[in-house]
């Protein structure tokens, strides 16, 4: 019956995820006013275009992000070009033109667009960045240009769950499912815009709640253009103490090489874009080579224990969170025939990098080496029906893998036994790795396949319509292994499979769109449907301990396991916008909003494996998940101030229901005191808050922008295991709304660029925010009577601020070419911010609890300090690179 179900759906529905804007406008005469019908208004280097109708309006739609010049003409007038016409994604650009009567035969007229402070069209909070922006200020990679914008704190979006975020580039979902987190590998030469919409977003737009990343890339073009940037540097902080080993200057430690070009291959006809980029970071921790895997054996009284307390490594330093990324991009853009287009792009791209692991600072080779591989490839055709409509068919596929392994051969010989790994000397060497091996390996793969058919039509003055459908199949593939080894000597026996599956849930979706543009009304209203089926199992009864406890389960699997159920929902979507005066216009947005949790909690411990005992064994995860749902809504108004500045307020509040978590009680198996959990849609959250944001551009050449956002980010869990983990410790929460980890109550973004005529400029960002919430630990404080339950993130962390800054000298060169020198540095004030903190003291810099393992410990004092010195808890120290940007 879904089949058939998905089937009819597929043919009878049709969604645009647009990456399109719209240029619209008046034509009148210069002298008297009047409107001229029939005027021509055409894009210069394109067939795009359209004639005034009787009322002097012209509308030109499907046309991609960027800068653009318009040419306008009609008999008896001079032509007139109207220069950087900005387009951004899914909003209108109003030119209205005034031609002027020919005098002279050839006459012409040259204007410039001003910049639209107001775009009049906006129903919800959104920002569109540009490559010129983009490198205009000191940003590495667009991810840093997202986490600029208001209402985005720390990788969260208005206050919502990391991995609530929908990314999409050039119109094509590139989403990991499996965490939400981004699958392609795009780099800022390739960006030609980026949007980021933090409101209510229209229906279009599915498979998310707290925010839309739009990325479009770069296309060729008849001109043969391109960029070189390279970059050298290192750390210079002065918290030696701290960061051991960046006291020694390595000119090399950051290193950066990246290249674009594009041009034609047939002229007018077919084009090529082509991009790549290196980059590494030796990073700015380090650890002591003093203990390797071997010194932990079976002692002289049969115990297992250090062979050696001083170590056989020679205490040479060791980075600790190295990093090294290659992506690149290929890119064709075939027009064979007047309003035709057909692209095809592939995005690849890989990471090797370990994370900083605290616990083996005397030991560094005991972290696991990981790794990351990445493509997204589509083809898509775009075909224009008419002046007024225009469909895209597209079929794309979204690739990403991740592996983490201390040694590549399962079977490597170096592999000691289990009961070795990560073996810790507490009394000696205050609880620090000195021997042993990771014997765990994981491995996963996400691809998804996605075919789209998108249609818009402009279909009068008043409507312009979208709709469609979007088919997702996704294949997951997991492995979590664990060698293991019975020898001392090494050498591996078996490979346990602890949790492995193969799984193909898929998705679809289709919505239909109205934007009504009614004089200086706007409104966007529409509906979408989005349907899931996860493809998997759950338990027949999860009370039942003949199906629970794998030891006695029956062979027949139909007693055992059901199928999931596919789940499906509409979202109604609505926002207005419309001016309150020449100068001031006011929107509102409001939406429902669902998502599938991401795909790690529907098939958590897939086996379905609980272990043994009484009490609370285990935690499974769930395909039977609802999908997660959010009700946002916003109300928000924008004011100029001068003909280069404007103000905007923005209020807005989010409800938040059916996250996926933990928070119910366990589930109890009949007969027994064995207790599980399940992962559940139990959390819930509400966030409110406020946005104030204030641009300035100035004739001399500086630009400046500044916001403030005060929230409020409330819910039962921060975490979907966080009530089970609680349980598993045996702690008691407070069972009540708390702050969320990300709740950062006033955060300011402060950016700034500027460039003198003789080419001498400079960029800087500006960061500062409250302390995140933490949970404090009142055991040892004096004087302080200990709740009777765990106050969840009930004291807030110390407030923080960064300034990054980049200066730069621009040399112009024949041509359009350029080049420029420039350094970037970093943490300018090399800030010691505390990312975290002691939860007994609530600071970075000491905690209670050394004194009381003073009173044990038995080695050399060194571990005992460095255990309680925790270079972790505080952000990057300053890094300085110095580079050269060629662009032609």
């Amino acid at each position: 019956m879904r089949y058939l179900f998905i089937l009819f759906f597929s043919l009878t529905t049709a969604t645009a995820f647009a990456q399109y804007g719209k240029i619209r406008g008046v034509v009148t005469d210069f002298e008297t006013g009047e409107t001229i019908i029939g005027a021509s208004v055409i894009i210069e280097g394109t067939t795009k275009g359209d004639a005034t109708d009787v009322n002097g309006e012209y509308i030109i739609t499907g046309v991609e992000p960027g800068s653009y010049n318009l040419l306008v003409s009609y008999i008896g007038y001079s032509q007139t070009t109207v220069q950087d016409v900005r387009v951004s994604i899914d909003l209108t650009t109003e030119i209205n033109v005034e031609l002027r009567a020919q005098v002279l035969e050839g006459e012409e007229v040259t204007v410039t667009a001003g910049r639209e402070l107001i775009r009049k069209d906006v129903t919800a909070s959104l920002s569109s960045v540009t490559s010129d922006q983009i490198e205009a200020i000191p940003v590495e990679n667009f991810s840093e240009v997202v986490e600029l914008q208001a209402g985005v704190v720390d990788g969260h979006f208005r206050g919502g769950r990391t991995g609530e975020v929908g990314y999409w580039v050039d119109g094509v979902p590139v989403t990991d499912v499996f965490d939400g987190s981004l699958s392609a590998g795009v780099e800022n030469s390739s960006v030609k815009e980026v949007q980021v919409v933090t409101g209510a977003f229209n229906a279009e737009y599915g498979q998310a709640m707290s925010g839309i990343v739009n990325i479009v890339t770069k296309d060729g073009s008849n001109n043969f253009t391109g960029s070189v940037n390279t970059f050298l540097g290192d750390y210079a902080s002065t918290r030696t103490d701290l960061y051991r080993g960046i006291g020694q200057i390595n000119p090399i430690a950051v290193r950066n090489l990246e290249a674009s070009l594009d041009g034609p291959i047939i002229k007018d006809k077919l084009f090529f874009f082509v991009s790549g980029r290196y980059f590494g970071n030796d990073g700015w921790f380090y650890g002591r080579e003093v203990f390797d895997y071997n010194d932990v054996g079976i002692n002289s009284l049969g115990q297992l224990g250090l062979v050696d307390t001083l170590g056989s490594g020679d205490s040479s330093l060791v980075n600790m969170n190295p990093y090294e990324k290659l992506n690149a991009q290929m890119k064709l853009t075939w027009r064979p025939v007047s309003g035709v287009k057909i692209a095809a792009n592939a995005i690849f791209g890989g990471e090797e990098f370990q994370n900083y692991n605290h616990s083996a600072q005397f030991m560094p080779q005991f972290s696991r080496q990981e790794f990351t591989r990445n493509y997204s490839a589509y083809l898509k055709g775009t075909h224009t029906l008419s002046s007024n409509t225009y469909y895209d068919v597209s079929v794309s596929n979204t690739y990403k893998m991740y592996e983490s392994y201390l040694f590549e051969d399962p079977n490597d010989s170096r592999y000691l036994p289990n009961d070795y790994a990560g073996f810790r000397a507490s009394n000696i060497t205050s609880n620090f790795i000195v021997g042993g091996t990771d014997n765990g390996r994981t491995s996963r793969e996400t691809s998804t396949l996605i075919g789209k058919f998108d249609i818009t039509s402009q279909v009068n003055s008043a409507n312009q319509i979208k709709s469609g459908v979007e088919y997702r199949y996704h294949t997951l593939k997991y492995s979590d292994k664990t060698s293991i080894v019975n020898n001392p000597n090494g050498g591996v026996a078996t490979v346990f499979v602890n949790s492995k599956y193969d799984v193909n849930p898929i998705e679809i979706s289709g919505y239909i769109q109205d934007k009504v543009e009614i004089g200086n009304l706007i409104i966007n209203a529409g509906v979408r449907f989005d349907y899931f089926d996860s493809n998997f199992k759950v338990f027949t009864d999860p009370t039942d301990p003949n199906v629970v406890f794998e030891e006695q389960r029956p062979e027949d699997e139909s007693q055992v396991f059901e199928s999931s159920e596919p789940t499906w929902q509409f979202s109604p979507r609505l926002g207005i916008a419309f001016p309150i005066s020449q100068t001031g216009a006011l929107h509102f947005s409001y939406g429902h909003f669902f998502q599938i949790p991401n795909f790690n909690l529907l098939y958590q411990n897939p086996f379905f494996r609980l272990g043994s005992g009484s009490g609370l064994i285990g935690l499974l995860g769930n395909a039977n998940l609802k999908p997660q749902k959010t009700i946002n809504g916003e109300l928000g108004y924008k004011q100029e101030l001068t003909s280069s500045s404007a103000v905007e307020v923005t209020a807005f509040f989010r409800d938040i229901r059916n996250l996926a978590g933990t928070a119910t009680d366990p589930t109890v198996v009949d007969g027994t005191s064995v207790r599980y959990g399940i992962v559940k849609n139990s959390d819930f959250g509400f966030i409110k808050g406020v946005v104030l944001s204030f641009e300035q551009a100035l004739s001399s050449g500086l630009f400046f922008t500044a916001d403030y956002t005060f929230q409020i980010a409330k819910g039962n869990a921060s975490d979907p295991s966080q009530a089970y983990n609680a349980a598993a410790a045996k702690t008691e929460l407070e069972k009540r709304i708390v702050p969320l980890d990300w709740d950062q109550l006033h955060t300011v973004n402060l950016t700034a660029n500027y460039t003198s005529r003789n080419g001498w400029g400079f960029g800087a960002i500006f960061n500062a925010g409250s302390g995140f919430p933490y949970t404090p630990d009142y055991t040892l404080r004096s004087g302080t009577t200990p709740p009777s339950v765990n106050p969840l993130n009930s004291q807030r962390r110390p407030p923080k601020y960064n300034l990054d800054l980049n200066l730069t000298k621009n040399f112009e060169m024949a041509g359009n070419q350029r080049l420029q020198v420039y350094a970037k540095i970093d943490n300018v004030l090399d800030t010691g911010n505390e990312q975290g903190v002691f939860s007994d003291t609530g600071t970075a810099e000491y905690s209670l609890y050394r004194n009381e393992d003073l009173k044990t410990f038995r080695g050399d004092i060194r571990y005992l300090n460095e255990n309680y010195d925790r270079p972790d808890f505080y952000n990057e120290p300053r890094r300085v690179v110095f580079g050269v940007r060629y662009n032609f």
